[in-house]
């Protein structure tokens, strides 16, 4: 490889509109200034042009208040989607919920004997990932009996807790409800990634008792999640400063029209990202139950109250498609190469 075709390998720090307008003559002073024989980049001229490539890259077009705007804007859209992406990596980490047969056996031996009127219900809110919820008629259950068969089988448990309860029956002779004596418990217990909440209500005439199970975490959630948060961020601005210097020598028509699809795409995905920022504050903080995780918001529910149920995920595909649309007028049948400068 020449020495040239290595100045040019680092001229790929800058950007392409860079490149095609100030490339040849970046190089061609670059060799004029090449002592005999020498057939490589110096250490010091290396580091120089990656770093004022990047810094190029990241600079805006002056004089363009708007732009900057926009880049702010982007950027935090941007930094959102990374956010719940590093979160939906760091779930492939998570131990998987078990199961409906597995739900079952666990929650029958949680309760000690065969039971009946077994129901097991899967739910995924927009603030945490899948939990399987068990339920089983058990008249004879007790959780100290509950705790004992778990750590049997290597399970960690945590001490019992006691939880309001109330059960009621109707007197025979008036009709009228009649409060029952009952005793409302609940403990964890957690093996292999998965914990498993364990909770039960008892009277002297019927006992029910209710399990839930959901993923422990990998303490690997709150790092991807900044690091994608980071680079979504860094993204944005990057896709940004790119666009704006595309947009410069294109025809009226086509600057207008990509500034209205942005300004659109936008409005679309403004609902969207606050719901993931929103998200990554409950992600930060301590949580006792199910792990809070950022991309759960695209999960079907009321995360919006005056929403549909897909609102988030629904509005996160409109405003990525009006954003590529965005991109693609940019991008497609470039102008003729000409100087840019900042």
């Amino acid at each position: 490889m020449t020495l040239e075709r290595r100045y040019r390998r680092l001229l790929l720090a800058y950007p392409g509109p860079y490149r095609r307008g100030h490339g040849a003559e970046i190089v061609t002073t670059l060799l004029e200034m090449a002592p005999p024989g020498q057939t490589r980049p110096s250490a010091s001229e290396s580091w120089h042009l990656f770093v004022s490539g990047l810094r190029q890259r990241f600079r805006l077009p002056s004089g363009r208040p708007l732009v900057w705007v926009a880049a702010l804007l982007i950027a935090v859209v941007t930094g959102a989607f990374g956010a719940a992406a590093g979160s939906w990596v760091a779930e492939q980490t998570f131990t998987d919920v078990p199961g409906d047969a597995r739900v079952e056996s666990l929650t029958r031996q949680a309760a000690g004997g065969g039971g009946s009127d077994f129901s097991v219900v899967r739910a995924a809110s927009p603030w945490w990932g899948t939990m399987a919820h068990g339920a089983v008629d058990e008249p004879g259950y007790t959780p100290e009996a509950a705790q004992a068969r778990l750590t049997a089988d290597g399970w960690s448990v945590t001490p019992i807790e006691s939880v309001p309860s109330a059960s009621f029956t109707s007197d025979p002779v008036t009709g009228a409800l009649v409060e029952l004596p009952s005793r409302g418990t609940r403990f964890e217990a957690t093996r292999d990634g998965l914990t498993m909440q364990v909770g039960g209500y008892v009277t002297a005439e019927q006992g029910n008792v209710f399990t839930e199970f959901w993923p422990a975490d990998t303490s690997a959630l709150r790092p991807l999640t900044l690091v994608g948060a980071a680079l979504g961020l860094i993204a944005g601005w990057l896709l940004t400063a790119a666009g704006a210097y595309r947009m410069r020598p294109l025809p009226p028509i086509r600057r207008r029209s990509a500034t209205a699809l942005v300004a659109l795409a936008l409005a679309a995905l403004a609902a969207p990202t606050v719901a993931l920022w929103v998200n990554v504050g409950r992600m930060l903080e301590p949580a006792d139950g199910p792990v809070n995780t950022v991309h759960s918001a695209f999960n079907p529910g009321p995360y919006w109250s005056y929403g549909p149920a897909w609102m988030v995920l629904g509005l996160s595909v409109i405003g990525l498609i009006l954003a590529i649309d965005a991109w693609l007028l940019l991008a497609l049948r470039r102008p003729a190469a000409s100087p840019v400068t900042a």
